[in-house]
């Protein structure tokens, strides 16, 4: 279960993230990989700290944003984000998505990273932004 700090600071990200354009915004290449475009409408649905029940609701958005098994395969996202922490990676700012050129390999994107599986050797990697 993420911490209170935990929320705290991903939600500072991720409005610092949204309140400043052009911020890792594009979509492309990084190193020969595209990956996803950040996703406005997954932004407006995270929970802010003023909010009521702020732990759960984080848990909650977390959990339906961020799968470990995303089209058949065993991402392990949600335990990659659990195991390094949403103040290292931030917030996710897009949807799990297929590279368009090898589809065994999905990404999705954060604040801070993106969260890279390889389907061809079954691994997971954190991949940083900028």
């Amino acid at each position: 279960m993420y911490s209170l700090k935990r929320f705290a600071a991903g939600a500072a990200l991720l409005l610092f993230a949204t309140a400043t354009p052009g911020l890792a915004l594009a979509a492309g290449p990084l190193d020969g990989l595209t990956i996803p475009a950040v996703d406005p409408a997954i932004a407006f649905v995270a929970p802010a700290p003023d909010q009521p029940n702020y732990d759960a609701r984080m848990q909650a958005f977390l959990d339906i944003t961020v799968p470990d098994s995303w089209n058949g395969m065993n991402v392990q996202f949600l335990s990659t984000l659990d195991e390094t922490g949403v103040d290292v990676v931030g917030l996710p700012v897009s949807a799990p998505k297929a590279d368009p050129n090898n589809p065994n390999f999905i990404y999705q994107r954060f604040q801070n990273a993106v969260l890279f599986y390889n389907g061809t050797d079954d691994s997971t990697q954190v991949l940083a932004l900028g």
